[in-house]
């Protein structure tokens, strides 16, 4: 049987003729980097926040919405660049989305300080239906695309991408359910009731682990695909046959992490029964990895690094996009680290951490390392993977690219190493390991701004100008 026509990828201008996707991600890095700034004035969440089973500071929560979302909008506009996504409709409601999803969920956060706030919270609902019609219509280009038989569409980095997609989308959903208890815990139809009753749930239980659920399942669903990305952007298609089993390898964990963590997630989310505490001791069993943990520690995490690894050991001679794929690695290997490794010690070390308990020795450094984890590695690090890539893809190769790999391998590195201190040695508010990672944070916001800056003054390359024309009626009807 003969193979459907593949028609020419990105032959259009999303949102009108000067609106391109280029453009796009330039005012969407610009406005996150503000907003990340003005974090410093909205909270500390290490003096806001003592222990780690605190109250949740609603207005830190959303605030981190409007961060959260517009890196996901940012991740969709790298992710349909990166495997040239071929229906110009696509891109036209994922640029559209990304930009009301991002603007409406930040503004919203940054005056949402309860549930009574009814403009900012309903600013932010506004945005986050925003994010699903951005993820909807992601999962519907990746199918367009098999549909259409593109090259891309027969590999597993398309297949995992899509897969980090759809998880997202779910996540999306359990989180607008559980605001929706937030906000109407007695619901005037009464169905929150009767269902968590049939399902052996109070409320506000069944609330809590819809929240558990969604943010654990988004921040693991957005890694994967993002390394998914990556590992078509580095060159897997031109992998030799042995690196491409390794690379295979990684890829195949990641999809099977991504699957089973979604229905992890699900069930743990609707219904009373939760992921397992493996190789419980201790006290009580007290100490022990959790095993949704487990899963995406394992089987996300990990394999994106075999699959980065693959690639990195059959590089490209260019040495500043070699450069380049080493820093994202290596930032990667960061956040691994940290939610992996130290993540683990910690879960093993209950006993002196606390579990939440604010009486406990280690309470303090327990809830440090709630939030640093999160900020860096599941916010930092892929803000700064996607810098990186947007960055090779947009910008020509010179000296000032070549330094930028390994400047910001010494900034995720100092990040990373002051979070240690401070989690692990000084747990002081103002300790050393507050400032080591105070500067590494702060070089890698300068290097961010040198880069957005590099972004805005270059010209186009000639194949963006050539692919930024009117899709032509032809290609319209061929989609």
């Amino acid at each position: 049987m003969a193979s459907k026509p593949v028609p020419s990828p990105s032959t259009y201008r999303p949102l009108g003729g000067w609106w391109t996707n280029r453009r796009a991600l330039l005012f969407l890095i610009a406005w996150l980097a503000l907003y990340a700034a003005m974090s410093l004035y909205v909270s500390i969440p290490y003096v806001n926040e003592p222990s780690a089973g605190a109250d949740i500071v609603w207005r830190n929560v959303m605030f981190l919405h409007g961060f959260l979302i517009g890196l996901v909008g940012v991740l969709a506009l790298v992710t349909i660049d990166v495997f040239e996504c071929c229906a110009s409709h696509v891109k036209t409601w994922i640029v559209g989305g990304a930009l009301v999803a991002t603007i409406l969920a930040s503004v919203g956060g940054l005056f949402n300080g309860n549930p009574g706030d009814a403009f900012a919270t309903w600013t932010q609902i506004a945005g986050f239906f925003a994010l699903d019609e951005m993820l909807v219509v992601l999962i519907w280009g990746f199918w367009v695309d098999y549909r259409v038989e593109r090259p891309a569409s027969r590999t597993l980095p398309f297949w995992v991408a899509w897969a980090g997609s759809v998880s997202m989308l779910l996540a999306a959903v359990m989180g607008h359910l559980a605001g929706w208890l937030l906000e109407f815990p007695g619901s005037p139809w009464g169905w929150p009731a009767a269902y968590a009753h049939w399902a052996g749930l109070t409320v506000s239980t069944w609330t809590g682990n819809l929240i558990t659920s969604h943010s654990h399942e988004m921040v693991v669903a957005v890694i994967g695909t993002l390394v998914a990305a990556l590992v078509w952007q580095w060159g897997y298609q031109a992998l030799k046959p042995s690196t491409r089993r390794l690379a295979r390898v990684g890829l195949t964990m990641m999809g099977f992490g991504i699957v089973a963590m979604t229905v992890i997630y699900l069930v743990a989310g609707f219904t009373t029964l939760q992921p397992p505490t493996l190789f419980a001791f201790g006290p009580g069993h007290i100490n022990g990895i959790a095993g949704d943990d487990l899963v995406t520690g394992v089987f996300v995490m990990l394999g994106g690094l075999v699959a980065l690894s693959a690639i990195l050991f059959e590089h490209s001679s260019d040495r500043t996009s070699r450069l380049l794929h080493w820093a994202e690695a290596w930032a990667y290997l960061m956040s691994i680290v940290t939610v992996v490794v130290a993540g683990y010690a910690i879960e093993l070390n209950e006993q002196y951490f606390g579990a939440g308990r604010a009486t406990a020795s280690g309470a303090r450094a327990d809830a440090i390392f709630t939030f640093w984890h999160q900020d860096f590695a599941f916010f930092a690090i892929p803000a700064v993977m996607l810098v990186l890539a947007v960055a090779e893809r947009h910008i020509p190769h010179s000296p000032a690219l070549r330094s930028l790999g390994p400047a910001m391998m010494a900034g995720t590195t100092l990040a990373f190493l002051g979070g240690l201190l401070y989690v692990f040695v000084d747990p002081n508010l103002y300790g050393w390991g507050f400032y080591v990672a105070a500067a590494g944070f702060m070089a890698i916001a300068y290097l961010v701004i040198r880069t957005w800056w590099s972004l805005l003054t270059i010209s186009p390359s000639p194949q963006e100008v050539a692919t930024a024309i009117e899709t032509t009626p032809g290609e319209t009807a061929a989609r």
